[in-house]
C-alpha cells in the first residue's frame, strides 16, 4: 500500500496528492518557468504500482542538435483528457535544460476546451519507444497467448454501464479476416489505444478456440503498428471511438 492510500484510509478521507508528493511541485515551476516547444510523443508505458496503474510518456522536442526526448509520468486525470494522449501525436511542452520537461496541461486543455489538467511529475528516466503496456489484466495476457492469433476489423463499440452509471469497459465488435464475427467484451481500453479504437480501424486479436465468437484486442501491438496516423493535436476525437465515448 503506497503512502497516500495508507493516509487516505487513515483520514477516511481523500487527500490532494500535490500535499503529499514534492515531485507535483516540481513539475508546477517547470511549467511556470520553461521554456514553450511542440514536441512528439514518441514513448508510452504503462504498469502496475501496488495495484494502481502508473503511465509514462517520452516526449521529443526537435533541437538543431536532433532530439531532445523527457519523460513524463502522468499521475491522474479523466478519462477525456488522458484519451488524447497517443503515440505519434504532436504535443505542447515545458523545458528547461537538459531533458527536464513537462507535458504543457493548461494550454492543450484551452485548445481542446475541456476541463482538468492531468497531474504529472517529471521523469529522469523516459519509457522507451513505442508502447510498453505491463497493466494488462492477467486473464486478458493469459487469453493472448492462449488463443488463436488473428485480424480483425472494429464495427462497432458500446460502453458498458456500471450500478454507478458508464464505466471505462466496452463491448467492441469485430467482423474477423474470414468475415466471422466476434466481440471482445467488456474490454478496457488503454488510453494510449482510445483514439484508434473506433470503427473501421484493424487490430491484432487472438479468437477463443472453443468459441470464435469471444475474442480479446491487443491494444499494445495494435499502438505499435507502423502506418496509424495519430492525427494532429487539435483534431476531434474520431466518430464512434473510445475517445469520443468517454467526452460525452
Amino acid at each position: 500500500m503506497g503512502l497516500l492510500d495508507w493516509l487516505n484510509r487513515r483520514g477516511n478521507q481523500v487527500l490532494d496528492p500535490v500535499l503529499v508528493d514534492p515531485g507535483f511541485k516540481r513539475a508546477d515551476r517547470s511549467l511556470e518557468k520553461g521554456a514553450a516547444a511542440g514536441a512528439t510523443v514518441v514513448g508510452i508505458e504503462q504498469k502496475l504500482d501496488e495495484g494502481t496503474t502508473s503511465r509514462f510518456v517520452a516526449v521529443a522536442v526537435p533541437t538543431a542538435n536532433g532530439p531532445r526526448t523527457g519523460g513524463v509520468q502522468v499521475t491522474h486525470g479523466p478519462a477525456h483528457v488522458l484519451a488524447r494522449l497517443r503515440l505519434g501525436v504532436e504535443v505542447l511542452v515545458r523545458h528547461g535544460e537538459g531533458n527536464a520537461m513537462v507535458l504543457d496541461w493548461p494550454a492543450m486543455c484551452a485548445l481542446w476546451d475541456v476541463a482538468g489538467e492531468p497531474g504529472q511529475k517529471r521523469r529522469r528516466k523516459p519509457p522507451a519507444n513505442g508502447v510498453t503496456d505491463k497493466a494488462v489484466d492477467w486473464a486478458d495476457q493469459r487469453r493472448l497467448k492462449k488463443w488463436t492469433p488473428r485480424r480483425a476489423t472494429i464495427t462497432a463499440l458500446s460502453r458498458c454501464d456500471g450500478v454507478m452509471g458508464p464505466t471505462l469497459d466496452f463491448d467492441v465488435a469485430l467482423r474477423l479476416d474470414d468475415g466471422a464475427h466476434a466481440v471482445a467484451a467488456k474490454t478496457e481500453i488503454p488510453f494510449y489505444a482510445a483514439w484508434l479504437a473506433a470503427p473501421g480501424a484493424g487490430v491484432p486479436v487472438a479468437v477463443d478456440p472453443k468459441d470464435s465468437s469471444k475474442a480479446v484486442i491487443d491494444w499494445a501491438a495494435a499502438a505499435n503498428e507502423p502506418g496509424r496516423s495519430p492525427g494532429r493535436l487539435g483534431d476531434p476525437p474520431p466518430s464512434g471511438s473510445a475517445a469520443s465515448l468517454v467526452a460525452q
